[in-house]
């Protein structure tokens, strides 16, 4: 093999220099004629000169892929090799001449940048599968261009909307698709005219009316490179907006319904129930009243026990089958309250009717009997009851034989039994006989949102009952509702009455009120209202009734107050 001359060595290093592989020349004996710097720097002998070196001193396994190559003269490609730690693919092709091999040309290619660069395109088609899929994701339809306004990209919701392909705008300029007729104006063509966030309103070809929102991407210049568009269906809002309203009005009228259901239900001349705790307590009452099960009511003197207790004859089976009979278990002296109660048959005992008598509990067969004052019947007369209502058969007073008796038993007191029982006055299994099912009523302070109703009640029922047309001032309502009421609705009743009857005018005012409410008149002072709601709320009704009265009127005093007319008129509604 011919030896180059020194210039042409230098002419042939440099090509190899130039390279970004490793390239290393060997004869036929193996020896090393040309290498580059980078084949020096791949192989991990920069502290080496190759030249006129065997190359069997640097790898023995590339020495013999030579050996094969140099005796059949054909390549060997892409084999991996692992040189100063790096994992790089050599190629080796016989150099010829004249049909003779005269030399190997060996190329070392580095794949560890190859595998970075592999791994970090890996890692950008993922980021752009995801951002495809979040793109996708949206509801809204999504159109994005170039910086020259053309289209890039647009989601299934967008094809969706408008009623177009992806085929049919991608590539295609904003300015084409608005002259060929696709939509009315382009808010992507307005965001690059004018280089900023554009909001605008339009119909597309199909009739559909969107609302387009486009939003420019700039580079580190300040030039738009992009811009992305958010479309919306206003056709669709409107439509859903309106079946939402339909809905919500559908609800309203189930609920105004319902409301007038459960009026009808509850409607009575004594009931009153505007409160949590008494609606609450008239729900129970109207599920016990479909059963017979026995009844315990329960609460202060004058809070409404008895309205109850009709309350649930009325609205029971029984109310067609017989009477609603009250037995004041403390008003009847003891030595008469048994044949009040069971009857007494003919010359029972001593000043006894001819013919007998008939008592409360067979006088009330079919109906409802209700024992009052529960609390103040002797222990005797306990045992005797608990019999009668275990066995529903009572035995008259000089009786053989006892007879049954179809009724339905409540009971109603005003004191605590419970503790009466562990004081041994109550008998326990007498208890538990009448307390199957339990009705508490609260007194009127826990119940509030009653008083304005009970007030405006006895108002109507005393006027009519007296003829008269007497009115309460406001002051005079806030004193009766900020008063504490021990005696609860019996005692307001009584005050109303007696002041519809005693005062000679009809207006009403705090110097016409009982001793017992001088000085209630409401201030805001802790213990005057029922929390701080109470108190705003009453606050607020005085400032708008102050207002009213000074300028005249709801719009005047709600231009005054600088709210709308309709809050004022809900809050008195609501007073």
């Amino acid at each position: 093999m011919r030896h180059l001359d020194t210039e042409e060595v230098s002419f042939f290093r440099t090509i190899l220099d130039s390279s970004n592989n490793g390239m290393v020349v060997v004869d036929c004996d193996g020896m090393v004629i040309f290498y580059n710097k980078v084949a020096k720097n791949k192989l991990g002998l920069e502290h080496l000169e190759l030249t006129g070196k065997p190359f069997s001193i640097i790898s023995h396994g590339i020495w013999q892929d030579y050996i094969e190559i140099i005796t059949t003269g054909t390549s060997l490609l892409g084999k991996k090799r692992v040189f100063n730690g790096h994992m790089v693919i050599v190629s080796h092709n016989p150099i010829l001449n004249k049909d003779k091999v005269v030399g190997v040309l060996s190329i070392f290619q580095d794949i560890s940048e190859s595998d970075k660069m592999l791994s970090e395109i890996d890692s950008y088609r993922a980021m752009i599968d995801e951002l495809d899929a979040i793109i996708e994701s949206i509801y809204d339809a999504i159109f994005i261009t170039d910086g020259e306004g053309k289209a890039l990209r647009v989601n299934s919701s967008w094809e969706k909307i408008t009623g177009l392909r992806s085929e049919d705008v991608i590539g295609k300029n904003v300015n084409d698709l608005e002259s060929q007729g696709y939509c009315s104006k382009s808010a992507a063509l307005m965001v690059l005219e004018q280089k900023r966030p554009v909001t605008i309103q339009y119909r597309l070809y199909t009739g559909k009316e969107v609302l387009s929102s486009g939003n420019p991407i700039f580079d580190k210049d300040g030039n738009v490179v992009m811009v992305v568009t958010n479309v919306r269906d206003l056709t669709e809002m409107r439509r859903l907006s309106k079946q939402l309203e339909q809905t919500k009005k559908l609800t309203e009228e189930y609920h105004s319904e319902l409301k007038q259901l459960r009026t009808q239900v509850f409607k009575h001349e004594h009931i009153i129930s505007e409160s949590k705790k008494m609606n609450e307590v008239f729900e129970l009452a109207m599920r016990v009243a479909s059963v017979d099960a026995p009844v315990l009511i329960t609460g202060q003197t004058g809070v409404g026990k008895e309205v109850v207790a009709r309350f649930i004859h009325e609205h029971s089976k029984r109310r067609s089958k017989g009477p609603f009979l009250k037995i004041n278990c403390g008003a009847i002296p003891e030595n008469l309250l048994e044949s009040e109660l069971f009857g007494y048959d003919k010359g029972a005992f001593t000043g006894a009717s001819r013919e007998g008598k008939l008592g409360l509990f067979e006088a009330a067969e079919g109906g409802t009997i209700i024992l009052d004052e529960i609390g103040e019947l002797s222990l005797k007369l306990q045992v005797k009851l608990l019999r009668a209502l275990q066995d529903l058969e009572i035995t008259r007073i000089g009786a053989v034989k006892p007879q049954k008796v179809d009724i339905r038993v409540i009971a109603i007191t005003n004191r605590d039994l419970k503790k009466m029982v562990k004081d041994g006055t109550f008998r326990e299994d007498f208890y538990f006989r009448l307390n199957v099912v339990p009705i508490y009523i609260p007194p009127l302070i826990e119940r509030k949102d009653d008083l304005l109703h009970l007030i405006n009640f006895f108002l109507r029922k005393f006027n009519k009952a007296y003829s008269k047309n007497v009115y309460l001032t406001r002051e005079v309502v806030d004193i009766l509702i900020n008063y504490n009421w021990p005696g609860n609705i019996r005692e307001l009743g009584n005050i109303i009455e007696r002041l519809i009857v005693v005062t000679p005018h009809d207006e009403i005012t705090a110097t016409d009120l009982p001793d017992s409410l001088q000085g209630q008149a409401p201030g805001f002072s802790i213990g005057r209202f029922d929390g701080l709601k109470d108190a705003v709320k009453r606050l607020e009704i005085n400032l708008i009734e102050e207002a009213i009265k000074k300028y005249g009127g709801i719009n005047e005093a709600a231009t005054h107050l600088k709210v709308n007319p309709t809050t004022i008129y809900r809050k008195l509604r609501s007073a």
